[in-house]
């Protein structure tokens, strides 16, 4: 066998071990600890490489420490070579309970250790029983001091009482951690008061490392949630969170794109689809219903009238691109398109091949006639004469859906019960009229009749707001399936700040208030958000004098008329007075709409129905251009 090695900083050779650990296999769990404990102390820094009191050069850990059942397992000669193991440990330490007392295992390498003449180098543990319990009558089964370490032979060989060296882990002793300390002490040769106020150091630094950490984290966990919530995730005080940061414009995850990059992305969004629609003409000159090049071609006169609209709306549309809009705008009014019966005009069918007509066709008409006198489409003092008597044989078309005494629009002719009145039609109605107002054209040769229908139809859309809907909406579908629409009201919305605007009306307190908490939802959307529709029926008498129930089906889109009422919402005189954050909301909203969904509305609206195509040219044309 070689040369022992020596503990680090030790002065005599023959020790391997700091400490040998005695005891009972009861007694396992606390062996564990102690070994663990001793060997991942770490000296206070100031006395390592000092000398003790037993002038051996403390070192930086008590290691290695010898427990038998981890460094002799598998041995051949466990009795050798525990006997070795106790000649090389500078100490012994006795795990001390009434299990190691009744341990024979424990007595004999205690005996052996004590013969080496080591008497003064065993410590005790105490983790149970009661110290010289052997002592008093009746209480020797609590002994936990094993009798080798409660004797000692005196010069002449007499055995006497003996008062080991003794660290008491009891709870309401010294506890584990003095008792730890006080085996490191004797070990080391230091004084206990040195490690304990070291011990209380490190724990107070320790409570302070914990403590700082925990607010750190806490910090940290604040940050994030606060994140979170401007990220838009609910949680209590969410929406006021944000509100907050929106007042100050201090959101980091809820960007709002500056005006000037939204009116940017809006001319050019405007450019491509104006060009997209103008490619889609027909040989023929109609504005087809899709652009589809397989579809059949057909004379559809809502279609066209309003892609002609949106195409006469958008301010990048070229002098040339007006009167060239100005020329196809005759074609609804070639013989036998309008639908006449018995001295009356109708309009138009609802759609090619269908047997009714509907007020839709004829108002979109009104619109694109009158955007189209009002920019100049039309050339010469001939042309727009001609322009001026096909609007006002439209006009004249829409008696069959309007009755005298009521504010709002019907959306069939001769329906029996005139009252039936619907919320598109009357909000296209509404349009019309505020059209012809900027225009500055007559209804059916008076001014004065023009400004009672805008009135009355406003009036009429203001009183059919549902505010009791949540959100606060139109219905779609009032004759058949009523049910809130969503794109409807934003389309509606738009057109009652055009009438607060250009005719001074005043929109009323619930109305007012629910349009940017409407447009700030729209934030959240994609163009996937889904499209709602609204059915609508009618008891009518067509043009033939035919008596039947009428159906028609609208889809109402969202972007547009969003984009249209937030750009409408924002240049309101009355917005400079909204809350900040409302404001900022709505900003918000327009960029996500013109921006984010930009390129995606485009190539959705540019694949299928040629009024999605037009209806968002309107949208993005309410956006100025860039300066």
């Amino acid at each position: 066998m070689g040369t022992p090695a020596v503990p680090s900083g030790h002065s005599d050779t023959s020790y391997r071990y700091w400490a040998f650990i005695s005891y009972s296999h009861r007694d396992e769990a606390w062996a564990q600890w102690l070994h663990e404990a001793l060997e991942t102390y770490r000296v206070p820094r100031r006395l390592v490489g000092t000398s003790s009191k037993g002038t051996q050069v403390i070192p930086e850990r008590v290691f290695p420490v010898f427990r038998d059942r981890d460094e002799l397992a598998g041995s051949f000669d466990l009795s050798g070579q525990l006997k070795l193991s106790l000649q090389q440990s500078h100490y012994l330490i006795v795990i001390c309970s009434p299990y190691s007392v009744a341990s024979s295992h424990v007595r004999s390498e205690i005996e052996t250790f004590e013969s080496f003449g080591r008497e003064d180098r065993v410590i005790c543990l105490i983790v149970d029983g009661e110290p010289n319990a052997s002592d008093k009558p009746g209480s020797g089964l609590q002994e936990c001091l094993p009798e080798p370490v409660r004797t000692r032979r005196n010069s002449e060989g007499v055995l006497t009482r003996a008062d080991p060296v003794a660290a008491d882990a009891r709870k309401g002793k010294d506890g584990k951690t003095n008792a730890k300390l006080k085996i490191l002490a004797t070990i080391l040769g230091v004084e206990f008061d040195h490690l304990k106020q070291r011990e209380e150091r490190r724990r107070y630094w320790r409570r302070v490392r914990l403590a700082t950490a925990a607010a750190v984290l806490g910090f940290l966990g604040s940050v994030l949630y606060l994140l979170a919530l401007d990220a838009g995730i609910d949680g209590p005080g969410g929406a006021a969170f944000r509100r907050f940061l929106d007042r100050h414009h201090a959101s980091l995850l809820r960007p709002v794109h500056r005006e000037a990059e939204v009116a940017k992305a809006a001319g050019v969004l405007r450019s491509q689809l104006s060009a997209k629609l103008q490619q889609a003409e027909m040989q023929s000159g109609w504005l087809p219903q899709s652009f589809n090049k397989g579809s059949t071609p057909a004379q559809d006169i809502w279609v066209h009238s309003q892609t002609a609209w949106a195409l006469l709306s958008s301010p990048e549309t070229s002098a040339d691109s007006l009167r060239h809009l100005a020329s196809i705008l005759k074609l609804p009014f070639d013989a036998g398109v309008p639908i006449e019966a018995g001295g009356i005009k109708y309009g138009w069918l609802a759609r090619p091949g269908e047997s009714s007509t509907l007020a839709v066709p004829a108002l979109w008409t009104i619109l694109s006639l009158s955007l189209a006198l009002k920019k100049g489409a039309f050339p010469t003092p001939e042309s727009r004469e001609e322009g001026l008597r096909w609007l006002s044989y439209t006009q004249e078309s829409l008696a069959p859906y309007q009755s005298q005494g009521t504010q709002g629009w019907n959306l069939f002719p001769n329906q029996k019960e005139p009252s039936q009145h619907n919320a598109y039609a009357t909000t296209l109605a509404l349009m019309s009229l505020l059209e012809l107002k900027r225009a500055n054209l007559p209804w059916r040769g008076s001014l004065a009749q023009r400004d009672v229908l805008l009135k009355s139809s406003f009036q009429w859309l203001v009183t059919s707001f549902d505010s009791a809907d949540n959100p606060p909406r139109w219905q779609a579908g009032s004759e058949s399936l009523s049910s809130a629409s969503d794109g409807l009201t934003l389309q509606i919305f738009g057109r009652l700040l055009d009438a607060e605007t250009d005719a001074g009306l005043e929109i009323p307190e619930p109305i007012s208030e629910a349009i940017p908490r409407h447009l700030a939802r729209c934030n959240e959307r994609t163009i996937e958000f889904p499209v709602s529709g609204g059915e609508f029926s009618a008891l009518i008498t067509d043009h033939k004098g035919q008596q039947y129930v009428a159906r028609e089906s609208i889809n109402f889109l969202w972007h547009p008329w969003a984009i249209d009422c937030a750009a409408r919402w924002l240049a309101r005189p009355r917005t400079r007075n909204s809350p900040p954050e409302q404001r900022v909301a709505v900003q918000r909203a327009l960029g996500h709409l013109v921006i984010d969904l930009g390129e995606a509305a485009f190539q959705k609206s540019t694949s299928g129905w040629t009024f999605v195509a037009a209806e968002t040219l309107y949208g993005l044309s309410a956006i100025p251009p860039p300066m």
